[in-house]
């Protein structure tokens, strides 16, 4: 599993917003700054979610539908 800053360098790698990432992984964007400021520790699970959400996107972006 990557970490909360690896899956926001992936996505910016690939084009993708961190708001798209949490809008398929229906987290909201205000927590996941916090998880990426410090402020708050994310559970597992949670950075999971996000990181499924990217790997779709990404799988995606590849291929249109």
């Amino acid at each position: 599993m990557n970490s909360i800053h690896d899956i926001k360098r992936i996505a910016k790698e690939n084009g993708i917003t961190m708001k798209a990432v949490c809008d398929r992984a229906q987290i909201q964007q205000p927590q996941v700054s916090r998880w990426l400021s410090g402020a708050v520790d994310p559970m597992w699970s949670s950075v999971n979610q996000l990181e499924q959400a990217l790997f779709q996107l990404i799988e995606e972006k590849k291929s249109p539908v």
